[in-house]
């Protein structure tokens, strides 16, 4: 099995259970008459962007791949909380302040994914690391002293 079907098998259920609750609420409106399609985006935006999260929290990859699937999971918090809005009525001056929130919390969290490396560091970063020319002036001295 690969390494990713824990959250690809959570990906699947967050989307089946949106799904028959919002059939639910069509087949059975007086018990789950609450559920519509804002809840359902606010279940599925809200899940699968956690579930990013946590898979770029928790994969070894890139720090770049790391930053980007924290930030797709960031967006997809953003478009939970329109739909949290929209699905409860609340007053639009509220929804700035919770977007910049969730922004915030998104940078804390590539911080903490990425362990506060930059996106090219490599092998220049190392003690002992000869660029080109220096690479190139030690070798024609080893072939002088041949």
């Amino acid at each position: 099995m690969g390494r990713n079907i824990i959250y690809k098998l959570l990906g699947a259920l967050v989307i089946l259970v949106a799904v028959v609750l919002w059939l639910l609420s069509i087949i059975v409106p007086d018990t789950f008459g609450f559920f519509n399609l804002a809840w359902a985006g606010l279940l599925l935006c809200g899940g699968l962007g956690l579930i990013v999260i946590l898979q770029a929290c928790f994969q070894p990859n890139a720090t770049t791949m790391k930053k980007l699937k924290v930030w797709l999971g960031i967006g997809l918090l953003v478009c939970a909380v329109l739909c949290l809005v929209s699905a409860l009525a609340l007053d639009d001056s509220i929804v700035l302040p919770i977007i910049a929130i969730v922004i915030a919390v998104g940078i804390i969290i590539t911080i903490f994914a990425s362990a506060g490396k930059k996106w090219d560091e490599g092998d220049n970063h190392s003690i002992g690391y000869k660029n080109y020319h220096e690479r190139k002036a030690d070798e024609e001295k080893n072939n002088e002293q041949k």
